[in-house]
């Protein structure tokens, strides 16, 4: 049933193909963050079936393989994941996983019933293993002592929102972030079930290139992070802006190219494990394929959060690479024919996969599209919540200028 409905998604996706290009990226975002791909993380195979639509799309598209028609480049990693439903009641009360509470990250398995008290009210000598101690992180009057004592078996923490992320390992301290609107006044009891494994994973990048015209050994490089946070028990994080919004306009821009290729060969590189720590784009650096080496990467652009632009974009390298930021201008056009209103310029910094290619000598920016939409990390990023605006459609132009600029 489920390979049925993956063959039904996808040519229900390639209708769309020829239409104007915002319509093709809703699309794509539609289907990636649909829970058919369980939010694109580490249960259900869900970043598996992400990278196998990739693939096809690739293929679809006409971008070819380097490697005997295998687009995929394996990695493994260690990921800390909970598999089963997660249950927790406060007094009684019975809240809802991902929009009262969500577990940390690195959460080992518990099953426990624990007595809640103010983390300043105990000291570290009378901590005691039923007890749970409660931070309010906008407050910083706790000891850093009580946090990290080895007798701490349930850490809760008041937050004014709830952003989950991935964790490569388990601690011993189970934590619980639950929203201060979520939380009673005077709670004395806490249960808490989860069930946690830490696993290693396997999964792929997936790359291909569409050949230049004229210089075909030199490529400029496309790249999207196509993993999400994947499932917290049965709660889904879809994950439509983070990222199946770059993804969608990776191979929006590819669908260009394939019928308008450039003189330069253009490589798109659909990166795994992104949300673990960068993970694909990593052991890419470290071990490159010899078809596609990092010196003979003249630029790469990195595609992320592509679902707003009414604020503009930030251009993370900006400052590093003035010269192709001077190029992003004026591919951005004259002050009466702008694509968008701003850039945000800024400097170096290790948040998504252009960083350990920079790092590596490859010059490059991230790109990513700043606006009013504000769930991130969160069961809210959803396909239903992002609407994909005109600025979309003036950022996929502005990206394809710049790179025929480059």
């Amino acid at each position: 049933m489920r390979s049925i409905l993956f063959v039904l998604v996808f040519h229900g996706l390639l209708a769309n193909l020829q239409s104007q290009n915002r319509a093709f990226a809703q699309k794509t975002i539609d289907t990636l963050s649909s829970s058919y791909f369980s939010g694109r993380g580490y249960v259900n195979d869900g970043d598996y079936m992400a990278a196998r639509f990739i693939q096809k799309s690739y293929i679809t598209l006409g971008v070819r393989a380097f490697k005997n028609n295998d687009y995929f480049y394996p990695l493994t990693f260690y990921v800390n994941t909970f598999p089963k439903a997660c249950r927790l009641k406060i007094d009684g009360k019975t809240l809802v996983p991902g929009t009262d509470y969500i577990l940390g990250p690195a959460c080992p398995s518990l099953k426990k019933t624990f007595s809640v008290h103010p983390s300043q009210s105990i000291s570290p000598e009378k901590l005691k293993p039923n007890m749970a101690l409660l931070f309010d992180t906008s407050h910083k009057s706790y000891s850093l002592e009580i946090e990290k004592s080895s007798k701490l078996a349930l850490k809760i923490n008041l937050q004014k929102k709830l952003t989950w992320n991935v964790a490569t390992h388990q601690d011993k301290c189970a934590s619980l972030d639950i929203l201060k609107t979520s939380w009673p006044a005077n709670a004395k009891k806490i249960s808490v079930t989860i069930k946690s494994s830490l696993v290693e994973h396997y999964a792929n990048n997936v790359i291909g290139y569409i050949e230049g015209t004229t210089i075909k050994d030199t490529f400029i490089v496309l790249t999207a992070h196509y993993d999400h946070l994947g499932m917290m028990g049965k709660t889904i994080f879809p994950g439509a802006n983070d990222n199946a919004s770059g993804v969608a306009m990776m191979l929006d821009l590819a669908a260009y190219f394939s019928k308008n290729p450039c003189k330069y060969s253009i490589a798109f590189m659909a990166f795994a494990g992104e949300e673990a720590g960068l993970i694909g784009s990593k052991q890419y650096t470290d071990n490159p394929w010899d078809e596609l080496p990092l010196e003979k990467m003249k630029f790469l652009i990195n595609l992320d959060l592509m679902g707003s632009g009414e604020k503009g974009m930030a251009v993370v390298n900006a400052t590093l690479f003035p010269d192709y930021f001077n190029k992003l201008q004026q591919a951005n056009g004259a002050q009466d024919k702008k694509y968008l209103p701003a850039f945000k310029s800024r400097g170096k910094s290790a948040n998504s996969d252009h960083y350990w290619f920079v790092e590596r000598g490859v010059k490059g920016f991230f790109f990513y599209l700043m606006g009013n939409y504000s769930h991130y990390h969160d069961i809210n990023d959803t396909s239903k919540n992002l609407i994909l605006s005109e600025y979309y459609a003036k950022s996929f132009l502005l990206i394809r200028d710049f790179i025929l600029l480059i």
